[in-house]
């Protein structure tokens, strides 16, 4: 009769993990991502920490960009508002990272970002800090030789993180809106 309470307690351990929400598909990136210190919109320090505990989708560009990155962003932009239709975006994060802080201030971005109705945070810093976040995330920026209105070429991949701010899928910047909702909700 001793055994009888082992055997309960294993039977609802055994039961108890099978409750548990199946891990995604999606492989962790071990080669991407990092620790990182930048400044938000609201001009507060702004770190990889800041990012845990919630899903990301993640987007380097820069606001004077004419074509790509606002299209882009309208695109995160999208799946966000996609997944809070579904009751989900209070645990998914936009998350935007300039490289051209000279332009992108804390208080531009703050100006900015709001047109896209996304509850976007938008990150700046040191021209040092974003070359190191960038170069982290493998993101490749060069800068025009204009002296004003200067374009950047550069790399356009989409981010998705983790609640662990691990990076969990790269996509293109033609991305497919409902293939990012789906992946997102499959983190949460």
């Amino acid at each position: 009769m001793r055994k009888l309470p082992y055997i309960l307690s294993l039977l609802v351990l055994i039961l108890l993990a099978g409750c548990d929400k199946p891990e995604s598909d999606l492989p962790v990136n071990t080669r991407l991502g990092g620790e990182f210190s930048l400044t938000d919109q609201d001009g507060k320090p702004f770190s990889q920490d800041n990012l845990k505990g919630q899903v990301s989708i993640l987007f380097f560009g820069y606001t004077h960009c004419p074509d790509i990155c606002p299209a882009v962003l309208a695109r995160v932009a999208q799946v966000y508002r996609n997944l809070d239709e579904a009751g989900l975006a209070d645990r998914v994060q936009p998350v935007f990272i300039t490289f051209d802080p000279e332009r992108d201030t804390a208080e531009h971005l703050k100006e900015y970002l709001p047109w896209f109705k996304a509850e976007m945070v938008g990150l700046t810093g040191s021209l040092a800090e974003i070359r190191q976040v960038a170069e982290q995330y493998g993101v490749v920026f060069i800068k025009g030789d204009e002296e004003e209105n200067y374009l950047f070429t550069h790399s356009d991949y989409i981010y998705l993180l983790d609640d662990q701010a691990r990076v969990r899928k790269l996509y293109p910047a033609d991305f497919n809106i409902d293939e990012v909702a789906a992946d997102a909700e499959s983190l949460l």
